[in-house]
């Protein structure tokens, strides 16, 4: 029997690590567990596949909506379709390439890419500042990550998130307050809200939807042909 990849161990935690905690937090061995419940499902598929809403502002006030589809198979195919106030863009990695194409503008470019996802997510990351829907979650140690980072771990029942019943989770530190709602039945996220405590217009929430399970997702989802009539341009990092 062929073993299963696990899907999270290829993504780094973009929200939750923000503030390393001080001793004594107070962390309810209930959240702990749900957090644990989650991962164990994630960790347990060969292939996933999800929807991400968000929206975001930013220190200027300005507001950010982008609405995404995620597809992952193994540990190196990914497949991204992002809409929302920055545009129309898609990205797709198949093991050895990562590309990208701008819809709005017939633009793309084709990048050499390591050869797993882990690897690309940092590259991508550090170099172009492109943040992965739902990374949060699919993070190995997101457990450990939320103890070691945050004062408090709390827990709520019956707390109902776009119309499913959920439990709430709550976490604090000095700069950032989390909700987390976790389908009861699935053990999946629904819904997350980031507030900053330093930051006086900083706000972020997404919902998750359309999970997906182990789907079949074929070979030529991850791969990228430029429509004949798109014009190739340098993918620009960001700037120091």
């Amino acid at each position: 029997m062929n073993k299963k990849v696990i899907l999270y161990s290829i993504f780094a935690a973009i929200f939750f690590i923000s503030c390393k905690s001080s001793d004594g937090g107070e962390y309810d061995s209930r959240a702990v567990d749900s957090l644990d419940k989650l991962s164990e499902v994630i960790g347990n598929l060969s292939s996933l596949s999800y929807t991400v809403d968000s929206y975001s502002v930013d220190k200027d006030s300005v507001a950010i909506t982008k609405l995404s589809d995620v597809y992952l198979r193994g540990a190196n195919k990914m497949f991204i379709e992002n809409s929302g106030t920055k545009g129309n863009r898609s990205f797709w990695y198949d093991g050895e390439k990562f590309s990208y194409f701008l819809f709005d503008k017939n633009e793309y470019d084709i990048l050499d890419a390591p050869d797993s996802t882990l690897k690309l997510i940092d590259s991508i990351h550090s170099k172009f500042g492109i943040y992965f829907p739902a990374a949060d979650f699919l993070y190995p140690t997101l457990t450990d990550d939320i103890l070691e980072n945050y004062d408090s771990l709390l827990y709520s029942e019956d707390e109902k998130a776009e119309g499913i019943d959920c439990i709430l989770l709550e976490a604090n530190n000095d700069k950032n307050n989390v909700l987390v709602w976790i389908d009861k039945k699935l053990n999946l996220p629904v819904k997350m809200v980031i507030t900053s405590k330093t930051e006086e217009n900083i706000y972020y929430e997404a919902v998750y939807s359309n999970w997906k399970l182990d789907p079949e997702l074929p070979d030529i989802m991850f791969e990228f042909q430029p429509p004949s009539n798109s014009t190739q341009v340098k993918f620009q990092p960001i700037k120091e």
